[in-house]
């Protein structure tokens, strides 16, 4: 059986080892329904691997809270992260107690620190996207989370096998990462920059990208990104599919899906006429009940079914052409 390799990212989380739990059920139940009788096992069919981003930053970031805002207990933490975690695992109703948390003044635990858990949401949520950027004088954290999204994609890579067909399904920060990583593979042989270690080890198509074939985006903050050049424009989009897989009829394509009560998803095709022609924007309407209709839909994109679903379908069109194609085309 030739299988098709799945990438889930996530956002700006809490260190949760279980935040693609509720995308991946949906995905095999959905992508079971669409084959009908001819489903195969889903466990079988499509490989799943998350890439776990937040730990590379966890530390960093409970350090600058405790810093910043002295006089807090490991209660607070657990606390907060729960909520999270509840969200993260699709769980709407975990954000009002989140909310009415934020917009306490003062916490009996931080006496002290005015507004404390905004603060949290704040250096949490927002302290991935800053310190990711490189400065003149430093790229760790930058190098550091690509370095966690190669070590996800080969140990995708050794389940799924070196030339499987690549499915990425990325949330919010997540996307931008997805991006900046699969761009600077594509760009790589253009720069005179040595390449960092983990990428001379990119052994496989898989890992190097040239087997992406699907790139679903969502919640997307790509576009704000352009703010940081002059013309509020970005450069050439990422090729999806790879060039290497545009011979396939797997039918490759990218969607960046957007609901327009998210405050923080923008549109894509916007950015110019190369992004125009690389990808569709897909606009839904997130269930999420009580935040429906509200930002608080943000978490939400993968916990929901219709959201879902065209992805599975997709896969599940693409596993069926796989199985029929031959064994030479099938490799890439």
């Amino acid at each position: 059986m030739k299988r098709i390799a799945v990438l889930i990212v996530h956002g700006v989380e809490i260190d949760d080892p279980e935040f693609a739990a509720t995308p991946i059920r949906l995905l095999k139940k959905e992508f079971t329904r669409h084959l009908g009788r001819d489903a195969p096992d889903p466990e079988e069919a499509l490989v799943f691997q998350k890439a776990h981003l937040a730990p590379v930053l966890e530390d960093q970031q409970r350090a600058f809270f405790e810093k910043a805002c002295p006089g807090g207990s490991e209660g607070f933490f657990t606390h907060l992260s729960r909520l999270v975690r509840k969200i993260t695992s699709g769980s709407a109703v975990a954000t009002l107690p989140l909310v009415a948390a934020m917009l306490r003044r003062t916490d009996p635990v931080l006496p002290s620190v005015h507004y404390p858990t905004a603060r949290w949401v704040m250096a949490h949520f927002l302290g991935d996207a800053i310190a990711y950027q490189i400065t003149p004088s430093s790229r760790e954290i930058y190098d550091e989370v690509h370095r966690a999204y190669a070590d996800a994609l080969r140990a995708l890579a050794r389940r799924a096998g070196g030339e499987a067909p690549l499915c990425v399904v990325a949330h919010s920060f997540g996307t931008i990462v997805s991006s900046d990583f699969f761009y600077d593979r594509e760009t790589e042989g253009q720069t005179k920059k040595p390449l960092a270690p983990f990428v001379k080890r990119a052994e496989t198509p898989l890992e190097r990208g040239e087997t992406l074939t699907w790139l679903y985006t969502m919640g997307s903050p790509m576009a704000l990104w352009s703010l940081r050049y002059p013309a509020a424009t970005l450069g050439a989009p990422i090729a999806v599919p790879a060039p290497a897989m545009e011979a396939q009829e797997l039918h490759g394509e990218w969607v960046n899906v957007i609901d327009d009560d998210d405050l923080f998803a923008w549109p894509l095709r916007q950015l110019g006429p190369e992004y125009a022609s690389a990808l569709t924007d897909r606009r839904v309407s997130v269930k999420a009940p009580p935040v429906r209709w509200t930002p608080l839909v943000h978490p939400f994109y993968w916990a929901d079914r219709d959201v879902m679903a065209p992805i599975a379908q997709r896969l599940a069109d693409a596993w069926r052409a796989l199985q029929n194609a031959p064994a030479e085309r099938a490799a890439g």
